[in-house]
C-alpha cells in the first residue's frame, strides 16, 4: 500500500514539533532535577534564607517549567523566530541557580553545577551570540552574588576559594560555548538537509500517486481511496458511488487534431471536472480517456445527478479555438456500492453501465443495472 509506504517513508524526514516536544521534555527533567536539588538543600538546611524566599523560589521554577511545556507542547511558538525558546528559558534557569547559590553557607559551586548539562541541553538549539549572552549572564550574576555574599557574610566565607571556584566556573562555560557552537552548526546543517529530505519526500509521493499528465490521482491511488470507502461503508451507514466517465471517440481526436490536441482535451476535462466537485470527492485517470469519480456519501440518485451536471457542462466545452474539435461529449456509468462487494466488482458495474451508455449511442449517464438515462 503506497500510503503505508509514505508513512515510512516519512519517518525519515524529522518533524519540527517532534524536535521541540522532545527538547522541551528534556528541560522540564532538568527544571525537576533543579527543584529535587532546592529541596534537598533546603532540607539538609544548607540555605540560609527564609520559608517564604525558598517557597517563592521553587513556585517561580515550577511555573516557569509549566508554562514552557505548555507552549511548546501545544505548537504555539511553531512560527515564531525561536520557537524552542531556549534563550529565554535558559537565562530563566540560570536566574534560579543563581538565587538558589545565593543564600548558601558553603558549596555555592554545586549549586551552580546544572548550568553546565543546561548550556550542553540549549546548544542544540541557540547559536554561539545566544550562548555568549547566557554564559556572560551566568558568570556575571555568579559574581554579583559572590560579591553580594562576601559583604554580607565577611570573614565566614573563604574568599579565594570563592573566587576560584567562580574562574572555574567561567572558564569551563565559555568552554561549552565552544563546543555548543559546533553542535550548534551541526544541527543547523541537519535542519537545512532534513527539510530538503520532507520536499523531496512529498515530490516523490506526488509522482507516485499522480497522473502526469492531468495531475489527477492515478489508478494505483484512486484504488486505495476505494478501499478507505469500502471499509468506511462496511462498518457503518456510509454510502458512496462511482462514475466511470469515458471521453466519446477520443481516438479520432488523436488521429484527426493529433496527440497535443488530445492531450490539451484531457487536461482542460480534469480541470472543469475537479472545479465542479465537492470537498471530499475524488476524481482519478484510470488511463487513456478514461476516469473515474468517487463521491463519498451519495447515494445512486445523487451520484447521477452530478454526473448528469458533468455531462451537460462539459458538452458545452468546445476546443475550436484551439483548432481542436467543437465539443467532446461524455459517456458515464454510475454504480453505488453494495455492503460487502469487493472494489473490482464495484467498478465491474460501473463498467457495466459506461457500456450501456456507449452502446446506447454515447452522450449519457447509465446506471448500473438500470436503464439509460439522457
Amino acid at each position: 500500500m503506497i500510503a503505508d509506504e509514505w508513512q515510512q517513508a516519512r519517518r525519515l524526514a524529522v518533524s519540527e514539533h517532534r524536535l521541540l516536544r522532545r527538547h522541551a521534555r528534556a528541560v522540564l527533567a532538568l527544571s525537576l532535577l533543579q527543584a529535587s536539588l532546592l529541596v534537598i538543600f533546603q532540607e539538609l538546611g544548607l540555605l540560609n534564607a527564609s520559608t517564604l524566599y525558598y517557597r517563592s523560589l521553587l513556585a517561580g521554577l515550577v511555573v516557569l517549567a509549566a508554562l514552557y511545556t505548555v507552549l511548546i507542547e501545544l505548537g504555539v511558538t511553531l512560527r515564531w523566530r525561536e520557537p524552542s525558546l531556549s534563550k529565554p528559558m535558559s537565562l530563566g534557569l540560570v536566574a534560579v541557580l543563581l538565587a538558589t547559590a545565593y543564600p548558601m553557607e558553603g558549596g555555592r559551586i554545586g549549586a551552580m553545577m546544572l548550568f553546565y548539562p543546561l548550556m550542553l541541553l540549549v546548544s542544540f538549539r541557540l547559536g554561539i551570540r545566544a550562548l555568549i549572552v547566557v554564559a556572560v549572564f551566568a558568570s556575571g550574576g555568579y559574581a554579583l552574588i559572590l560579591a553580594l555574599a562576601i559583604a554580607n557574610h565577611g570573614v565566614r566565607l573563604n574568599v579565594t576559594l570563592e573566587v576560584l571556584q567562580w574562574l572555574v566556573f567561567t572558564l569551563v562555560g565559555f568552554s561549552f560555548v565552544v563546543t555548543g557552537s559546533g553542535v550548534n552548526g551541526l544541527r543547523r546543517s541537519l535542519a537545512v538537509k532534513n527539510h530538503a529530505l520532507a520536499d523531496a519526500l512529498e515530490q516523490v509521493r506526488s509522482l507516485a500517486i499522480r497522473d502526469d499528465l492531468t495531475s489527477l490521482f492515478n489508478r494505483r491511488h484512486i484504488m486505495e481511496v476505494l478501499d478507505r470507502q469500502k471499509a468506511l461503508a462496511d462498518s457503518r451507514d456510509y454510502p458512496f458511488s462511482v462514475c466511470y466517465v469515458d471521453l466519446d471517440y477520443f481516438k479520432r481526436i488523436n488521429d484527426a487534431y493529433g496527440h497535443d490536441c488530445g492531450d490539451r482535451v484531457l487536461r482542460q476535462f480534469a480541470a472543469h471536472t475537479l472545479g465542479g466537485l465537492r470537498e471530499g470527492d475524488y476524481l482519478a485517470r484510470l488511463g487513456g480517456e478514461e476516469f473515474i469519480l468517487v463521491l463519498p456519501q451519495s447515494h445512486l440518485e445523487g451520484a447521477q445527478r452530478v454526473a448528469e451536471r458533468l455531462r451537460e457542462s462539459w458538452a458545452a466545452h468546445g476546443f475550436a479555438a484551439d483548432n481542436g474539435p467543437p465539443s467532446v461529449s461524455l459517456s458515464i456509468g454510475v454504480a453505488e456500492y453494495r455492503r460487502a462487494e469487493t472494489i473490482d466488482q464495484l467498478i465491474a458495474r460501473a463498467d457495466r453501465a459506461l457500456y450501456l451508455a456507449k452502446s446506447g449511442g454515447r452522450n449519457r449517464v447509465c446506471l448500473a443495472q438500470e436503464q439509460a438515462t439522457g
